[in-house]
């Protein structure tokens, strides 16, 4: 990020404040990022067993794990122990928001096998299929049920809040330009 950023000031003069934005694959390889992620594989197998109405087995889930902490990181400030207690926290909500949500994702590998015919995305019958990675996301849990449950609504209640938060962060930038 900071070369990126020094790179664009050098090319860019108006550019000094740039923000980049990185993917969180280049923290993966943080030591708490790694530490907490094997840690909480046996926990979250664990949970997922003995938590009442969780109806999710991570297994294939489990490699995704090292994407879920990185964006705790820079709360933590790489604490490990906080890590691992928001870590925990997070999974235990995410396992029952991938239950609510193994339907859904199970009903679109079904018009996918469908359609395409990809034994890939072939579910067995009695199965339900999930991602932790992806469906245990406060945000990803709040945005389908907007949309899935108001439609219209929903969408637009997602539109108005992207547009102010967009606004916020524009005015943020602003002020601090005229601050620096």
């Amino acid at each position: 990020s900071d070369a990126t950023r020094e790179l664009i000031a050098r090319k860019f003069k108006n550019a000094a404040g740039l923000n980049i934005g990185m993917s969180p694959a280049l923290v993966i390889g943080h030591p708490t990022t790694l530490v907490v992620s094997l840690l909480l594989i046996p926990v979250t197998l664990f949970l997922s067993v003995v938590l009442p109405g969780n109806q999710f087995l991570p297994l294939a889930s489990l490699a995704g794990m090292f994407y879920l902490f990185p964006a705790v990181l820079p709360v933590t400030k790489g604490n490990v122990l906080k890590t691992f207690i928001i870590g925990l926290v997070a999974l235990i909500v995410g396992l029952y928001f991938v239950t609510d949500l193994a339907p859904f994702f199970t009903q679109a590998a079904q018009d996918v096998f469908a359609k395409t015919g990809d034994s890939a995305v072939k579910i067995p019958e009695g199965f339900q299929g999930g991602a932790l990675d992806f469906a245990s996301s406060l945000f990803s849990w709040i945005i389908f049920h907007l949309v899935y449950n108001f439609k219209i609504v929903g969408s637009a209640v997602l539109v108005i809040c992207t547009l102010a938060l967009a606004i916020f962060n524009r005015r943020r930038i602003i002020k601090e330009s005229r601050q620096g």
